[in-house]
């Protein structure tokens, strides 16, 4: 299934599987994910949302099938380059001590041993993105807030300049004002890379995405545009995952 019309691919998923013993969790998934498109991914709990997103950059380790970035196996490239390429930001932001600053240049160190300056440019630039204001550089990190831990920690992944941003569930442990910033910086981004996000909260991915993707036990159910998803499913099992998520209000 090709997702974003006529743009280039930047990941391509050939009959991707996964299994952890006699489990298995990724179940022969192709899909592409086009270039500058935002692609949510849905599904029940346990369906292997998480799962998935973190074949993209090895995280999880395929058993079977090819995953391609950018034409190339992503066996391809050295583990360390493909991380950078393509950035996760996880459920629950890992915080070390010490300054937003901090912070930052750890990610810049992981990367390439440089030494980094305290007032590295880049610093600026990836928190303004995250929708932070320079004087958060200072800041302790570890007393921020759980939505501003979350904007940092999506500005960490920013400094490496990454082509491709996943995320995971990035506004389910947020309360409903801290996930609305960092939906809006979500949003923000969507102009300057590709962007892969997991989240069960159907009406953010609404507001967000351009594509979505439905995965129910490791298959993919149904994959289109944002408007097609929502408004004209075509599967039975989308239509009553539908019904039933606005059966719930809104909520699981």
């Amino acid at each position: 299934m090709n997702v974003g019309g006529h743009m280039t691919a930047v990941l391509s998923l050939k009959n991707v599987s996964f299994q952890v013993g006699e489990k298995v969790l990724i179940d022969r998934v192709s899909f592409d994910v086009q270039e500058g498109s935002c692609l949510c991914i849905v599904g029940p709990s346990g369906s292997g949302k998480s799962t998935l997103i973190r074949l993209f950059n090895r995280l999880n380790v395929k058993t079977s099938g090819d995953i391609f970035y950018r034409d190339h196996p992503i066996e391809f490239y050295p583990v360390s380059e493909l991380r950078h390429r393509i950035a996760m930001v996880f459920q629950l932001t890992s915080v070390f001590p010490g300054s937003v600053a901090d912070n930052l240049k750890m990610a810049l160190q992981f990367r390439s041993k440089e030494k980094v300056a305290d007032d590295d440019p880049r610093f600026v630039s990836a928190l303004n993105h995250s929708g932070l204001a320079s004087s958060y550089l200072s800041e302790n990190a570890e007393l921020l807030s759980g939505g501003e831990q979350q904007r940092m920690g999506i500005a960490r992944a920013l400094v490496t300049d990454p082509h491709v941003l996943c995320l995971d569930e990035p506004t389910s442990a947020l309360d409903v004002e801290a996930a609305h910033q960092v939906v809006n910086t979500i949003k923000s981004l969507r102009d300057k890379m590709t962007v892969v996000m997991v989240n069960h909260r159907l009406e953010e991915v609404e507001e967000v995405a351009t594509h979505v993707a439905m995965i129910d036990a490791g298959k993919i159910v149904e994959i289109g545009t944002v408007d097609e998803f929502f408004h004209h499913p075509k599967t039975d099992r989308l239509k009553a995952f539908l019904a039933a998520y606005r059966r719930q209000g809104g909520s699981e």
